[in-house]
């Protein structure tokens, strides 16, 4: 029986599947982390005897024996919220008063009285998105006639919706955040990969499994690596099959993958949000950084990019070097 061997050239960028695996769950760990110090600060404050100590040391409350009996509390409630506010960092002890922190004094301006607003103006936030739900009226419009009614609101709806961005520089960041964009698409997900990962090709086979429309652009490179992980392809009726299980980890799935040569990564969700890979100008094929924004304007650009791309691809793998043995 004659037996085919492939050969192809390895590629120099190792996936790191492990160490992404690691990475992913401190990262975890750290988010458990925060989250549980943001459980404390809103536990405590919704309560109503803490809110109140909190507000007062805004402008100095001074520590007196009947200072609880001022405010309209017991001694145990008042010492015990404000030890809470003491030990979560909102508020300090300086001479004779308790004032708020710099993350207390944050704190209150940024969500205390930004709330406080905002449940004042909660009728008009609510004209808001019933004009949302009317088609007849875009976001533009809706800007428009908020701005005379209520300029505040308007205002704080515009710094809402403002460009968000965030820059990493390793390639396990990447990863996370790809993830992360993935986890919560909805509607398509495009991506252009010259990198294998094991954890963002499950994360895009869920997606593409729960009816999310999924194209993929690999890098013609890429896919000869995977060649390597079947040196010897038997010539009988299954060859074909197998070529396509090694060629395309996505087979078979509803994923649309064609290929084509990849000068970075890209990952567009949801035509909003953006992951672009930053190469290295000097070794092109090592991940130097990636940019991750939220951003209309930039993900239009960015889908256009992809489907002159696409146009130009190959629906079908890179050729495989053989020869007979």
């Amino acid at each position: 029986m004659k037996v085919v061997k492939t050969t192809t050239v390895k590629n120099s960028i190792d996936s790191g599947t492990t160490k992404v695996d690691e990475t992913v769950g401190l990262a975890l760990k750290d988010d458990s982390k925060l989250l549980s110090q943001l459980t404390d600060v809103l536990s405590v404050l919704s309560k109503n005897d803490a809110l109140t100590i909190f507000l007062m040391a805004e402008e100095g409350m001074r520590s007196e024996l009947d200072t609880p009996i001022k405010i309209g509390l017991t001694k145990k409630q008042y010492y015990t919220r404000l030890k809470q506010l003491v030990d979560f960092g909102l508020v300090v002890k300086r001479d004779e008063s308790y004032t708020q922190t710099a993350f207390g004094k944050v704190v209150y301006q940024k969500h205390i009285l930004g709330l406080t607003n905002n449940i004042k103006n909660s009728k008009y936030l609510q004209m808001v998105d019933a004009l949302k739900d009317n088609p007849k009226f875009n976001d533009k419009d809706i800007m428009e006639f908020i701005s005379k009614v209520e300029p505040q609101i308007n205002l704080d709806l515009q710094e809402s919706s403002k460009k968000k961005s965030t820059v990493v520089s390793s390639y396990e960041d990447m990863v996370r955040k790809i993830l992360e964009m993935t986890e919560f698409a909805q509607n398509e997900i495009l991506l252009i990969t010259r990198f294998q990962n094991d954890l963002i090709i499950n994360s895009i086979l869920k997606k593409a499994s729960s009816g999310v429309t999924v194209k993929i652009l690999a890098d013609m490179g890429m896919v000869k690596e995977y060649f390597e992980k079947e040196t010897e392809i038997k010539l009988d009726k299954n060859k074909t099959e197998r070529v396509k299980v090694v060629s395309n980890p996505f087979y078979p799935s509803k994923a649309d993958r064609r290929y084509t040569q990849v000068p970075f990564c890209l990952l567009v969700v949801d035509n909003k949000h953006v992951g672009l890979e930053i190469t290295d100008a000097i070794e092109p094929g090592k991940f130097k950084m990636a940019i991750f924004a939220e951003d209309q304007s930039l993900s239009s650009s960015m889908v256009t990019l992809f489907n002159n791309l696409w146009q130009k691809s190959d629906a079908n793998p890179p050729r495989i070097v053989t020869k007979t043995i």
